[in-house]
């Protein structure tokens, strides 16, 4: 019965973690819209001090094209990597499952 708990555990485990991965995937555009339109919106409010320290608006509209890019691609990457994490945790978990609920092959059958 020891076994069977152990199993139990491990599948709860891997099913929350599976549904982390979900979550995760569901929540990222909305995540980066919301980010990009942080950005724009904290810009339009600091536009006036940005417009004196890059001198014209050319490299303000550039700089800040840029920065949005640099962010949101480090926010994607970011979440990227931690989903893999998961989804390498479920296939561990999965590999452990698959050795506990395996048959022994050197038992004897009951015919």
């Amino acid at each position: 019965m020891d076994k069977n708990k152990e199993i139990l555990l491990k599948q709860k485990k891997q099913n929350e973690l599976k549904l982390e991965i979900q979550q995760l995937k569901k929540k990222l555009p909305s995540l980066i819209i919301g980010f990009i339109f942080l950005v724009t919106v904290s810009l339009y409010f600091l536009e006036d001090k940005f417009y004196h320290f890059f001198r014209n608006s050319v490299n303000f509209i550039f700089s800040t094209v840029m920065l949005l890019c640099v962010f949101s691609l480090a926010f994607i990457l970011k979440n990227y990597i931690k989903i893999k994490k998961r989804q390498k945790k479920v296939k561990n978990i999965g590999v452990e499952l698959y050795k506990l609920m395996k048959l022994d092959e050197g038992s004897p059958k009951n015919e």
